[in-house]
């Protein structure tokens, strides 16, 4: 010791035993705690339902597609008849797709034959559709040339029938 009771710096001292392996068995354990974590986060995330995403209504369909059959301005005898083929195709599905009539596959006077024994469309929906698929039928086989006008009051009134007839809920508000 000296004048100040300080005492000198002692040298190295030995740690008894050899403990480097109980550093080893805690990296293991933190190693195997963390495969385990994984494992269970991926299981549980493969198990996970996934998230159902709504079908789209009819209703919403058909009016997509006549918003789009719009923009179409045919000029041509042919590019007339091609509009109300997709005209009246888009009214046929959407009315096979909400009322579970199957519209497409059959001609006007099947499909009118087998509406008439349906409640599923009332005597004015009816009456509509009778016109608006044989005013399609004489454009589409009988080389009716309608105007202009009639294109876009044809375009008007399929969109008003699909407006009519869709379910009146919140979810149809949307």
């Amino acid at each position: 010791m000296n004048e100040q009771g300080l005492k000198d710096i002692h040298g190295p001292v030995d740690v008894p035993g050899d403990w480097w392996w109980l550093f080893y068995v805690a990296a293991a354990l933190a190693v195997a705690l963390l495969v385990w974590v994984l494992i269970r986060f991926i299981r549980k995330r493969a198990m996970r339902p996934a998230p159902v995403t709504p079908p789209i209504p009819p209703w919403a369909i058909a009016l997509a597609a006549l918003a789009l059959l719009e923009k179409a301005s045919p000029v041509g005898e042919e590019e007339i008849k091609m509009f109300y083929f997709t005209l009246s195709g888009i009214v046929r599905e959407y009315i096979e797709a909400r009322f579970s009539i199957r519209a497409p596959e059959m001609t006007t006077e099947e499909f009118m034959e087998r509406l008439r024994h349906s409640p599923a469309l009332s005597a004015e929906h009816q009456d509509f559709l009778n016109n608006f698929l044989n005013i399609s039928d004489m454009v589409k086989f009988a080389r009716f040339a309608p105007s202009a006008h009639d294109r876009a009051e044809a375009l008007a009134s399929a969109r008003r029938f699909v407006e009519a007839t869709r379910p009146v809920t919140a979810e149809a508000s949307s």
